[in-house]
């Protein structure tokens, strides 16, 4: 049976091989990588994460890989510490994706982010991250203000998860416009707008751990 995804999380299996968990179109998956521990093994390089793999597995209940392809490899972005970090949060992220997440739809999103991460990394990651909120069971309200519905809205109060108006800001957040164009246009990457990054993302973590009570730990 052939099969692609990314490689999200591996554990020992025996004395030479893995058990790997990939992101696939289906959500989650398990293979069995037999002498995956062995760098000389044919099966080496599929138990590496970040990677997106083509693969081969054997018809069973624990199946097992037979041939596999590195249609894109995370050794690429080991340079760049930007890279690096993004990817973690993005693999850190799958692993908790909810298993009832519309996953033929997210799969072929997350393997352009993954695939552009060399570009503009933080970028990539808050694209993904705010896309990515309806599947963990909360959606930013955008079009009026979260407190008292005011239509004149000029900020995104993070922590309470939604647009605020001219009355309830405090007009030190910047990214209203940013929120409502990456969660709701679709578009290229880079056709996006900028922002502040790092900023954006320090309030995306805490986004995440109050309203979704995961801790990504972003911090530069």
């Amino acid at each position: 049976m052939k099969n692609e995804g990314i490689i999200i999380k591996t554990i020992p299996y025996k004395e030479t091989s893995k058990i790997v968990y990939l992101y696939t179109n289906d959500g989650i998956k398990s293979v069995k990588a037999l002498g995956a521990k062995k760098p000389k093994n044919n099966s080496f390089g599929f138990g590496e994460i970040g990677n997106i793999v083509s693969y081969i597995s054997s018809d069973s209940n624990f199946p097992s890989v037979s041939e596999y392809e590195i249609l894109y490899s995370s050794y690429k972005l080991t340079s760049d510490y930007n890279s690096i970090m993004a990817l973690s949060k993005i693999i850190e992220l799958l692993n908790n994706i909810p298993e009832d997440s519309i996953h033929h739809r997210i799969y072929p999103f997350v393997k352009n982010i993954i695939m552009n991460l060399e570009n503009n990394p933080l970028k990539a990651l808050s694209i993904f991250l705010i896309k990515m909120t309806f599947n963990f069971g909360v959606s930013p309200k955008l079009d009026s203000c979260i407190i008292c519905g005011n239509d004149n809205v000029i900020d995104f109060d993070f922590k309470l998860g939604g647009a605020i108006c001219i009355n309830h800001s405090n007009k030190d957040n910047e990214f209203l416009s940013i929120i409502k164009e990456y969660y709701k246009e679709k578009k290229e990457i880079e056709e996006y707008s900028n922002c502040d990054y790092k900023k954006l993302l320090s309030y995306l973590n805490e986004y995440y751990l109050i309203h979704t009570n995961i801790d990504l730990k972003i911090k530069w």
